[in-house]
């Protein structure tokens, strides 16, 4: 069997090859977490992909493709949020990180063209949709703040030549504007930047990779020169974006390497370079300050265990465990604070941190007032005590000289006894013989 969890509703679904039993022939169960109960279950055949249902970012919907039809179901009802939604020649679709959005595509189909629709729920509104032609394949890509949607178009021409295009869509702009660029070289991967408006492309072939970074502004530029010959093929950026790792993952070829960038400025700056051989795996930490660099048991068996790399790449850590599977950090909550107050905060950081730095001297002179004040206590209670003790011993000194005083001396005589003990009387011999 298998499973996949919904992040915040609270399901799970398994799946089984087998029947349960003849009588009772389905093989799909979604299970409420908390009560583990069969919410609902599905009789299906065998399948040949994984996950069979994406859920929505906080759990509210759920979805899968079933022929020419898009069914969403809702929770807790597991319902369908409507009727199956006829998409003829649907291939895929992808939900929004943070809103319930979902974008679809639809393969061409003799004089129809190809079609991206991004539409909202639950009234299933189209939000935009864009028609594209001569395509091969298309991948949709969203920026995780769900402020853009990227669309990689693969496209073969007339001379069989291949072309990547990117359709990129402004999701927060008015009437949702539609911007389109060509990469010659075939691109590999797109990434973006969970918080800014830039992303990373990289193109070439698997032996021979190079990286460019894009800015979105009034139009898409890129963000100075790209870099040439890079041991890569995955771009990780932190959580709070301007900082990424350039790694080369399950590829002997790439030996390990990490490169550490930055991309705040106008060009991008390489703060370090690292290497962790045979690397399977990177992750950020929630708070954009660590990252995990780690060789799992199911990608090598051996010099298994993990690295721990500051930002900037300072090697923090590094330990070998044998047979270590995964390494995951520990989530964080929500902020409570908006995108808006977010900004202000950063913008305004000079003013508040003079505030903090006032406040803390109070706090400090504060604490060093009230730790005086506690010396001083203590020193006049132990002086006092120290009085009080004086005073009772010179009290006992007194009554001690009055007891001598009132004790009459005895006199001693001294006397000297002789005793004879023993007598032996030796005869005397004459020396002169």
């Amino acid at each position: 069997s298998s499973g996949i969890n919904a992040e915040y509703g609270g399901y799970f679904v398994t799946y089984s090859k087998q029947p349960i039993s003849p009588e009772d022939p389905q093989n799909l169960i979604l299970w409420e977490t908390r009560s583990e109960t069969n919410r609902r279950a599905f009789t299906l055949p065998v399948l040949n992909y994984w996950p069979y249902f994406k859920w929505s970012h906080d759990g509210q919907y759920f979805a899968t493709i079933t022929g020419d039809n898009l069914s969403i179901y809702t929770t807790p009802s597991m319902k369908l949020l409507n009727k199956k939604l006829n998409v003829q020649n649907i291939r895929d679709f992808v939900w929004c990180p943070c809103e319930n959005w979902i974008a679809y595509w639809q393969s061409e189909n003799k004089d129809i063209p190809a079609r991206v629709t991004i539409m909202s729920l639950p009234s299933c509104e189209p939000i935009a949709s864009k028609n594209l032609f001569n395509v091969t394949n298309i991948e949709i890509f969203w920026q995780n703040s769900g402020n853009y949607l990227a669309v990689k178009v693969d496209r073969i021409m007339k001379n069989r030549e291949s072309e990547n295009v990117f359709e990129i869509f402004r999701l927060r702009e008015k009437d949702v504007p539609v911007e389109n660029f060509e990469i010659k070289s075939k691109v590999l991967s797109l990434s973006w930047d969970p918080k800014g408006p830039r992303f990373a492309l990289i193109q070439g072939d698997q032996g021979r990779t190079d990286v460019s970074f894009y800015r979105i502004g009034e139009k898409i530029a890129q963000i100075g020169k790209t870099l040439m010959n890079k041991k890569c093929n995955t771009i990780k950026w932190s959580p709070l974006g301007q900082y990424c790792v350039l790694a080369g993952l399950n590829n002997f070829a790439f030996d390990g390497v990490l490169e550490f960038w930055d991309i705040g400025s106008d060009t991008p700056t390489m703060m370090e370079a690292g290497e962790h051989f045979m690397v399977t795996h990177l992750a950020w930490d929630p708070t954009g300050r660590y990252v995990c660099s780690s060789n799992s048991y199911g990608g090598h068996s051996v010099e298994n265990g993990y690295f721990m790399w500051s930002f900037q790449g300072t090697k923090l850590y590094e330990t070998s465990l044998e047979g270590f599977v995964q390494f995951q950090w520990r989530p964080r909550p929500p902020s409570l604070l908006t995108d808006a107050h977010l900004k202000e905060i950063k913008k305004n950081m000079k003013s508040y941190a003079r505030d903090f730095e006032i406040k803390d001297k109070l706090s400090k002179s504060k604490a060093s007032k009230e730790l005086i004040e506690k010396r001083r206590r203590v020193y006049d209670e132990y002086m006092a005590y120290r009085k009080r003790k004086d005073q009772e011993l010179k009290a006992l000194c007194l009554q001690y000289e009055e007891i001598r005083s009132d004790s009459v001396e005895e006199e001693f005589v001294e006397e000297i006894v002789e005793f004879f003990i023993k007598e032996e009387v030796e005869p005397a011999t004459d020396t002169k013989e």
